[in-house]
């Protein structure tokens, strides 16, 4: 089973979340895509641990799972994924969302939710308590897209980009959105199914 965490001012039902629930519904996988609470990061960490505890904890018998995460996704999903030791993918993520939080200090309404969301000092404060200073040590994944107009590609490639137990994929062109679904696919799947026959081998 997979969780995605869309980024900021997204949702559960956009392109990437949807394309991936149908990639993976082809190979039997299914993908969990929450529509999350944005209004304070206490508040997105509390709902994600809500829906991990309940749809995937809670099981009699846990499924082995995995986290995505694209763009502040994947800021939220470094954090859980260190937390509950499980594999990740990260697509142009924000894994250092302070500078970007900086340049867009506002009101903001969702367009989905309409959730009123104000990014401001206090904010920026409470998303520092959630950062994770070094790289993960579960298998991950790492997407970029080097036009990337909104998070420079930098940060997360030189943060993961000589961790053993990570894979980076850098793409030249493209943008915040992610335009290599595609051409990233085929090393999507086969990490997922790795992830997934290493954690049954492990159970035995």
């Amino acid at each position: 089973m997979i969780l995605y965490l869309h980024g900021f001012l997204s949702s559960g039902a956009s392109h990437k979340a949807q394309w991936y629930k149908n990639a993976f519904a082809n190979l039997g996988i299914e993908v969990l895509t929450p529509t999350y609470p944005l209004g304070s990061p206490e508040a997105t960490i509390a709902y994600l641990k809500m829906i991990i505890e309940r749809e995937l904890l809670s099981k009699p018998v846990p499924p082995t799972w995995q986290i995505f995460g694209s763009s502040m996704g994947g800021f939220y999903g470094e954090y859980l994924a260190k937390l509950y030791g499980v594999p990740l993918v990260m697509i142009n993520p924000a894994l250092d969302p302070v500078p970007i939080s900086e340049q867009n200090i506002g009101a903001y309404d969702h367009p989905v939710t309409g959730e009123h969301i104000v990014i401001d000092k206090a904010y920026i404060e409470s998303l520092k308590q959630y950062i994770t200073p070094s790289a993960i040590t579960t298998p991950s994944l790492l997407l970029l897209d080097k036009g990337d107009e909104v998070i420079p590609y930098g940060v997360a490639y030189d943060k993961y980009q000589e961790v053993s137990s990570s894979k980076v994929l850098a793409f030249e062109g493209g943008d915040h959105a992610f335009q290599h679904l595609e051409a990233s696919w085929e090393d999507v799947r086969r990490f997922i199914e790795e992830c997934n026959e290493s954690l049954r081998h492990d159970v035995q």
